[in-house]
């Protein structure tokens, strides 16, 4: 299917497969048409639910239609229950559904993102950070729909009773124009219960073991979920296997008895309270329910308060007696949410306690995930977005225990809580068995299950359970591939997912084995995806593995290629060199910098002349069509090299068309069909510009590199915008900062998913030096959204601009792990490490910049990138040579270049457009179209795709005024992200002792071709 895409909507749907869980709820960004937001509707809906033993698999297909006219892009984002992963996939291509292949989740996001460009219709399912699963699908056509299908395996629980629990959730928002649900449970002893319906007429009905309930409605909107419950007999053991290559898989079923052993509560317990934003989206009653049983149990004990958020403060000791704990709960029920979450600033040393209680999603969003405690720490989990994994390791870390609310009522975590848990302790005469899952020792809830892999066809062995190492009682075990193969659920795949869930408590460690282990068994993890690809071209050029479908055409074609398929550009060392070469000769280049020759601006040379006899009207229609040729090009990379080409012919006329849909330009040929007014390229600086700082002799603030002061005709002054939003809730920004802040908390519903909210408040308390209460503001975004480059390269710009380095350096890490496919997350890493002074981690990623492999598409929208890193990798060895091990540095690259003056411009956005533009004192203005200025100015490369950089150079600056302006063009995107966010670096005396820096962050618009003043300097 190749439809064009002139335009991107984003709509964010919110799928949840478990109970507690909303079901879909359509939102489409950045537009106020509320039509638009209501554009795509669940048209159809089939469910299909499989419950052998205690697993149960659900495969919901879900047909989107969308009654806008315009093309939309879909993202569809769903927590799921602990321990559970996403097994099936498939996307309707050309009218047939095509099951997704895993992939690593990097490679999976680059050809996404690759073949996305080229308009057709790549859908990619991937685990984003905690237990949460995100799907893009690209398009969802103008009046046309398009059918996805998901699936899970889920391992079902017990509930109060002696039964097992399956939860689907059916609470939607409008009617389903066509509603289908079958159930099957296969070989149940005890006939399943029927504890909820969706309308009254849902009933199992029984077929021998088996027990089938169907329903086939038309816009039909369920009144009730479906919820089965499973009684179970405590005396028979369940088994499955599965015949493999060699042996069987297994899984095993058992339910043992548990005897009531009470635990003793310290006497001083600290409680960590996560107060950030996500915390909004928890359920803090049951928390508070599940605290005061605690209270009520312990009576008397003392309990600390420490509230985490992207930093950490005590906020008082209570002493609670005879379970009074009134003054305890009113704090904790009038707690502000606000900030990024950041587990690592939790302080032990002034908050010393027994044992810990930590309420918490367990996404650590702005710092690491980890908590310097060594007593027991016990971790509660209410949100339906949670990291499951580090809660888990955190507790078991320490000796504590996880409490996932959300899976178990709150009687029962207090339970867990507050007895002695029964145990799986291991397994005994298990010789004949291996790659048992769980391996460790784990908590009983009524039931448990063992899977692992049999190495012949039958054998017997014994199940063991206790408290604390003590064995108190066995069950026997018996296999037989002969009677107990069932082919109703993949018994394999469960086993693959519980050793998953088994070594996600410690991802880094063993990331390596489950990416193996996940894309042999197509489970979706942290480092694999699911995706599907049009056509089998596709999947031959990026050496992805087809389905069963196209496999042997595949396969056939693979063996007939003598050449490699995947087109891959090796590296940037080569290219690399050669630009060292020109930098070197254009760097000992002496240019002539005549100050009384200087140039006073361009003459308009009115209107260029078409060739031939053309009428007005004929040259307004070819404008036009240039116009709409010009736009249209500028969906896809090759503009910038097309453009490239027309300035190193003679014979052709570069022009820029500005002022249509979102500016673009295009360099075109001979016949010009349009001119650039003077005006336009080259407005000279007029007076001063109000809201600017001066800063004379040193760069203050905390983001300054340190310098001396200089006489003050050695320094120059550097001048920039002082950026101030005017958007309407700044209004509301006035008086002290602490009034202010409750203005700003007011505020805060209604723009609650709105990043530059948070940006333009935090540079307002930036600017009152409350940087505390800015940082916290400011650090919400990296809450907005699960794995959003685009935000987190937005926190991290002003990061740098405010001096919190250490915060900047997490955050790049961040995106560098998100999308290591790209040049600029290596770059902004290393750049990260320099601020905070580990200068050979920054060298050694900085190299790492030319020395990946990258595709040959990126590796085209990145052309140039080489400049730009040779002058900071030589910065580095300049100013910190002797700190620095260079060995593993190509010696051809090593070539001093300090210079005057510097400027880099860099942004957070794809897919973007934006040029660097620096008039000297001369009057002439570098830009892509001058790239090099009479007085040895030098413009790298244009980037008109990705995220840049672009970087302005002069070795002898010449006195005078230096003005620089980014010109934004636009971009292809419109997304929860908000606008493009540029940061622009100011150096002068770069590379050398006396070097100083200045860091402006700014939201941009589209401008009309006039650029966006950034700011100023004298030489």
């Amino acid at each position: 299917m190749k439809l064009a895409k002139p335009l991107l909507l984003s709509f964010f749907l919110s799928i949840v497969f478990f109970a507690q869980a909303q079901m879909p709820v359509l939102k489409v960004q950045q537009t106020e048409n509320e039509a638009q937001k209501q554009a795509v509707k669940l048209k159809k809906l089939n469910i299909d639910v499989q419950i052998t033993g205690n697993i149960a698999t659900t495969v919901m297909t879900m047909t989107f239609y969308n009654n806008s006219n315009r093309i939309l892009e879909g993202e569809l984002t769903f927590p799921m229950p602990e321990g559970v992963s996403i097994s099936r996939y498939a996307l309707d291509i050309n009218g047939k559904m095509r099951e997704a292949v895993p992939v690593e989740k990097a490679k999976a996001t680059e050809v996404f993102e690759s073949i996305e460009r080229r308009r057709v219709d790549p859908g990619l399912l991937e685990k984003v950070e905690g237990n949460n699963f995100r799907t893009r699908i690209y398009p969802l056509p103008a009046n046309g729909s398009r059918t996805i299908i998901v699936g899970y395996e889920e391992e079902l629980g017990f509930n109060n009773g002696n039964a097992l629990r399956y939860h689907l959730p059916l609470d939607y928002n409008q009617a389903v124009e066509n509603f289908n649900l079958k159930t099957t449970v296969f070989e149940s002893v005890l006939k399943p219960e029927l504890n909820e319906q969706p309308d009254g007429s849902f009933n199992l009905k029984a077929n021998g073991n088996t027990y089938v309930g169907e329903i086939n409605k038309n816009n039909f909107r369920p009144k009730h979920g479906l919820t089965i419950n499973l009684p179970k007999r405590s005396d028979l053991p369940e088994v499955q296997m599965q015949k493999a290559s060699t042996g069987y898989y297994f899984l095993v079923n058992v339910f043992p008895k548990t005897q009531s052993r009470p635990r003793q509560w310290s006497n001083q317990i600290g409680l960590i309270w996560d107060t950030s934003l996500s915390g909004l989206q928890r359920d803090t009653k049951k928390e508070l329910e599940l605290l005061e049983k605690i209270i009520k149990q312990k009576q008397n004990l003392t309990i600390q308060l420490g509230l985490l958020n992207n930093g950490f403060k005590q906020a008082g000791t209570f002493n609670i007696l005879n379970g009074n704990w009134a003054m305890l709960k009113n704090k904790l029920e009038n707690l502000i949410y606000d900030g990024g979450t950041n587990f690592s600033a939790v302080n032990t040393q002034a908050f010393q306690a027994d044992e810990y209680l930590l309420f918490s999603d367990g996404l650590s969003t702005f710092g690491p995930n980890v908590i310097a405690i060594n007593k027991p720490v016990h971790t509660i989990s209410t949100a339906l977005k949670a990291d499951y994994s580090t809660l888990k390791y955190i507790s078991q870390k320490t000796g504590g225990e996880f409490i996932n609310l959300n899976a178990v009522a709150v009687n029962d975590g207090f339970k867990q809580l507050n007895e002695q848990n029964l145990k799986f302790l291991g397994i005994k005469n298990g010789s004949d068995v291996r790659q048992t899952y769980p391996s460790v020792h784990v908590n009983i809830n009524g039931n448990f299950s063992l899977a692992g892999i049999l190495n012949g066809i039958n054998t017997t062995f014994i199940l063991q359970f206790g408290y604390g190492n003590a064995v108190v009682s066995e069950h026997e075990v018996r296999l037989n591939g002969t009677e107990h193969t069932f082919n109703s659920i993949n018994v394999s795949r469960v086993w693959a997912q519980k050793k998953i869930a088994e070594m996600d408590i410690q991802y880094e460690a063993n990331k390596d084995d489950i990416s193996v282990l996940s894309k042999q068994f197509g489970i979706v993890t942290r480092n694999t995806s699911l995706i599907v690809l049009e056509n089998l071209d596709d999947y031959l050029r990026y050496e992805i593995v087809p389905p069963l479908e196209l496999r042997q055409e595949y396969e056939r074609i693979l063996k007939q290629r003598s050449t490699a398929i995947l087109e891959r550009k090796t590296d940037l060392l080569n290219a690399a060199v050669a630009m060292t070469k020109e930098l070197k000769t254009w760097w000992n280049t002496e240019f002539k910098q005549d100050l009384e020759k200087k140039n006073e601006g361009y003459p308009d040379p009115g209107l260029v002349a078409i060739q031939g006899d053309v009428s007005a009207n004929e040259q307004a229609a070819a404008r036009r069509d240039e116009v709409m040729r010009t736009q249209e090009m500028r969906m896809t990379p090759p503009v910038g090299a097309a453009r490239k080409a027309a300035e190193q012919t003679n014979e052709l006329n570069e022009v820029v068309v500005v002022g249509y849909g979102s500016q673009a330009k295009q360099a075109v040929t001979g016949a010009a069909l349009t001119r650039l007014k003077a005006e336009e390229v080259l407005a000279p600086l007029q007076g001063r510009v109000a809201g600017l700082s001066v800063q004379r002799n040193r760069v203050t603030g905390s983001n300054a590199q340190e310098t001396k002061a200089l006489p003050i005709n050695r320094q120059p002054d550097i001048i920039t915008r002082e950026f101030k939003s005017d958007k309407a809730y700044m209004k509301n920004l006035t008086g002290k900062p602490d009034s202010a802040y409750q203005s700003y908390l007011k505020m805060r519903s209604d723009y609650i998913s709105t990043p530059m909210f948070y940006f333009d408040v935090a540079n307002w308390f930036y600017q009152q030096k409350d940087s505390v209460r800015a940082l916290t503001i400011l650090s919400n975004i990296a809450d907005l959204d699960l794995e959003n480059a685009d935000l987190y390269k937005t926190l991290a710009y002003k990061l740098k601009q405010t001096g919190n380095y250490n915060d900047e350096v997490f955050v790049t890490q961040k995106v560098l792990q998100w999308r290591p496919m790209d040049a600029q997350s290596y770059r902004d890493y290393a750049l990260a490490l320099a601020d905070v002074g580990q200068y050979q981690k920054a060298l050694d990623n900085l190299y790492k910049v030319i020395t990946q492999s990258y595709n040959s598409q990126i590796a085209r929208r990145d052309q140039g990138i080489e400049e730009i890193v040779i002058a900071e990798i030589n910065n580095l060895i300049a100013r910190h040579g002797n700190k620095l091990s260079i060995k593993d540095i190509d010696k051809r690259l090593i070539q001093p270049l300090p210079v005057d003056v510097r400027v880099v411009l860099n942004w957070n956005k794809n897919d973007t457009d934006i040029d660097l533009w620096l008039t000297d004192p001369m009057g002439e203005k570098g830009y892509y179209g001058n790239s090099r200025t009479k007085i040895g100015g030098r413009i790298s490369n244009d980037f008109t795709a990705g995220y840049g950089p672009e970087q302005f150079m002069l070795k002898k600056a010449p006195k005078g005024k230096y003005k620089i302006e980014v010109n934004y063009y636009g971009d292809r995107q419109i997304n929860i992200s908000g606008p493009t966010t540029v940061t622009a670096e100011i150096y002068t005396q770069y590379a050398t002792g006396k070097q100083q820096r200045k860091v402006i962050v700014m939201p941009l618009i589209a401008n009309g071709g006039k650029g966006n003043f950034v700011g100023e300097f004298n030489f």
